[in-house]
């Protein structure tokens, strides 16, 4: 077992001081950063001294150490093929996680981001179809007038918080870039404000 151990540990050693080897040249994809916001949230929360372990790149503990068939597992089923991989992912994302958490105070919604909401104007669209429905009875069109009310007031506060998000990223990215050659979308930077609210939860 000590011989195990002793084993594992100058694999991973090696593995992550070559962070900067073999994948040092890799182009960040969405799949990469929806892998890493998961594997990231699966070690934040119950292995945190890897974590530890991944950022200082320092000498791991007999408990790390026995824990290193559960992190391959998370790794393995994220699309990781090794810790070196992960490393070098991490490495590349950290500057938008610290521009992330540099700016605690700028209005922002992650569960909402910056996508599309024409399907809230295809929603308005349609109850307009059926207020003009002259079969319906005054019962229904006060129903559908409720309706089309509401998603007014919806729609109001979706763009309105969709423009914060769209000012969040913005200041995100243009902080993150002077430090990584990653350039990631709307959509990903929002992944990663989402997994930095969930860091400062756990912390």
């Amino acid at each position: 077992m000590h011989l195990k151990n002793t084993i594992l540990a100058v694999c991973v050693s090696s593995t992550l001081l070559a962070c900067g080897g073999k994948y040092a040249d890799i182009q960040i994809d969405k799949e990469d950063v929806h892998g890493y916001v998961n594997a990231y949230n699966a070690f934040n929360a119950n292995y945190q001294d890897f974590l530890r372990y991944i950022n200082s790149v320092s000498k791991p503990d007999s408990a790390q150490i026995s824990k290193y068939d559960e992190i391959m597992y998370i790794l393995n089923i994220q699309g990781f093929p090794d810790v070196d991989y992960f490393c070098m992912v991490n490495t590349k994302l950290k500057p938008y996680l610290e521009a992330i958490m540099e700016n605690p105070d700028v209005e922002r919604y992650p569960g909402i981001g910056t996508a599309d909401l024409s399907f809230i104007e295809e929603g308005e669209k349609q109850y307009r179809k059926f207020l003009e429905d002259s079969t319906l009875s005054a019962k229904d069109k006060e129903f559908f007038r409720k309706q089309m009310a509401q998603i007014e007031t919806t729609k109001v506060d979706l763009f309105d918080k969709q423009e914060k998000n769209r000012v969040w990223v913005q200041i995100v990215r243009e902080n993150a870039t002077k430090h990584t050659d990653v350039v990631l979308s709307d959509l990903e930077i929002m992944q990663l404000t989402a997994l930095a609210g969930e860091i400062e939860r756990l912390e």
